[in-house]
């Protein structure tokens, strides 16, 4: 709790200064993210009213970034507070956390440590100058364009882990992303801005009431997390002393406590009526089915016998790997009836014509997922849990088809897109999704409809361009690839995937001079996009 920490470990100056950075037009990205501008300009106007100094940046390319932060960094004194807000993309890479700045060029994760800023390293810039106090309020917890380059779905952030001396405050839990809202200002940003006027409240208070009345509020589908290493109190407003000396609330009410242990990732932390070690047990034992499961699974796949997967059945008669071990089953049947007959001794009899190949639909994945990690039954224990205690929450089904999708589970990420635009008609990333897992398992047609659908919705979405051109190309339809690969490549001229698969379409029409340029040009961009698609049989 806050009381436990000695008071001459509080700052010791009144000097506040805030670094308040929103970015929204990245090019990459097919429309600018809705809120982060006008979250950046509301947070940074209560912050000025609470006596902080405030650097404010706006669409910031990565030298202007660097140069805001130095700027910032030299108004920090030693003993003093400082803040950090950053709405925008953010993405972890080696377990780090970085913020992407306007102009990121990101294929892979090396780029996002180029191009990227790193969270760490401006923490220990802040410890370098001496703040007592280092709080970053992050609001980059979202699906972007540059992730599915080279993870097939967007990871979240990864956990935050602040020292002795810092707060961190994030929009949603470690490997989570969120939606944004059609409006001009975040219910994050919002309910920040409006704790930090309360009267009497430390900067650690109204952060902690902010973080539960939006978890509060089920209709935002948000969960954020908070995490305390402070040494104390901080005052909002510079005029009243920090750490222990500060007055209690003016409702009487005890101080909040903020945990300085990590949230789990699957609990969303909820008004003081929860039970948070309830929530942990049933996480607990969340992820022990799910270790149960992919154990036994994993045992199956190793075995690889009709048996063992009937074993696998039985014993988890429901569930995605249930559904796959039906369909290992379904492949030794057919196995069996393709098996040739004795030769018979008199004249053999008319062919008997061929069993027709079941429908794409239908066709199991040949090659069944591989075995858990620890990480990837918490991250599926998570999505879970968001399941279970929201079963209509569409973007939870979304982001489980994505973790199926990239351990190449195809069956069960279908069912979950399946789900998701059942509950969200008008999703164009649901189902742009599905049209590539549809593509993937060579069912053409409906992944066709979904493209269609998708881009009916939103004509300019470059993923469902990319995915339509992908379809188009299977199928056979070269001259409608190169058109929708032309369309994507218009968006943006850097896109790898669309200029390889026109560069795949012009060399089956014998168009080798054109052939070369795009697959030169997006060999040059991604160096492993020529495996991506010979992984689809496209070569």
């Amino acid at each position: 709790m806050l009381g436990a920490f000695p008071i001459d470990a509080a700052p010791t100056s009144r000097v506040r200064n805030a670094l308040v950075i929103g970015i929204a037009r990245y090019p990459d990205s097919d429309f600018p993210l809705p809120t982060t501008i006008g979250d950046a300009r509301l947070v940074a106007d209560r912050l000025k009213a609470s006596g902080f100094k405030v650097e404010l940046g706006e669409d910031l390319p990565k030298d202007r970034m660097r140069a805001t932060i130095e700027q910032f960094l030299r108004k920090v004194e030693p003993g003093s507070t400082a803040l950090v807000y950053f709405g925008g993309y953010g993405i972890q890479a080696g377990r780090r956390n970085y913020l992407i700045p306007l102009d990121a060029k990101i294929w892979n994760e090396a780029d996002v440590i180029r191009d990227g800023i790193s969270l760490d390293g401006l923490l220990g810039d802040l410890d370098k100058r001496g703040a007592a106090m280092r709080i970053v309020v992050l609001d980059a917890s979202r699906r972007n364009p540059f992730e599915r380059r080279f993870r097939s779905f967007s990871a979240g952030l990864a956990e935050l882990k602040p020292s002795q001396g810092e707060l961190t405050l994030s929009s949603a839990a470690a490997g989570s992303v969120l939606g944004d809202p059609r409006a001009d200002t975040s219910p994050f940003a919002t309910e920040i801005a409006r704790q930090i006027t309360v009267p009497d409240q430390s900067i650690d208070q109204a952060l902690a009431a902010a973080r539960d009345d939006i978890a509060r509020d089920r209709s935002t589908g948000q969960g954020p997390v908070l995490v305390s290493g402070l040494p104390g109190a901080a005052a909002l407003d510079s005029n009243r002393p920090s750490g222990a000396a500060m007055r209690p609330p003016v409702d009487g009410k005890p101080p909040r406590v903020i945990k300085t242990e990590p949230e789990r990732p699957a609990v969303i932390p909820a008004s003081k009526e929860a039970d948070p070690a309830s929530k942990d047990r049933d996480i607990d034992a969340i992820v022990a089915a799910e270790e149960t499961v992919a154990r036994d699974f994993n045992a199956a796949s190793a075995k690889n016998t009709k048996a063992a997967f009937e074993d696998f059945v039985r014993r988890h008669p429901v569930g995605p790997l249930t559904k796959v071990a039906l369909g290992e089953i379904a492949r030794f049947d057919r196995a069996v009836a393709r098996e040739p007959l004795p030769t018979p001794a008199a004249p053999p009899s008319p062919p008997v014509a061929m069993q027709a190949p079941p429908t794409p639909s239908s066709s199991p994945w040949r090659t069944p997922p591989g075995s858990y990690s620890m990480a990837e039954l918490q991250r599926k224990a998570t999505l879970d849990a968001r399941i279970s205690r929201q079963p209509r929450d569409a973007l939870a089904y979304y982001e489980r088809g994505q973790f199926h999708a990239q351990r190449y589970d195809y069956p069960a990420a279908l069912a979950d897109f399946d789900q998701a635009i059942r509950l969200e008609p008008k999703s164009p990333e649901a189902l742009n999704n599905r049209c590539w897992v549809r593509a993937i398992s060579n069912d053409l047609q409906k992944a066709m409809d979904d493209c269609n659908d998708a881009l009916a919705l939103r004509p300019r979405f470059l993923d469902a361009l990319d995915s339509r051109g992908f379809v188009n190309l299977r199928s056979g339809s070269l001259r409608a690839a190169i058109a929708d690969y032309d369309k994507a490549i218009d968006i943006n001229a850097n896109h790898s995937s669309a200029l390889y698969g026109r560069g795949i379409a012009w060399s089956r029409l014998g168009d080798s001079s054109r052939a070369n340029a795009d697959l030169t040009r997006a060999l040059s961009l991604n160096p492993v996009i020529d495996r991506d698609f010979a992984q689809y049989g496209l070569r």
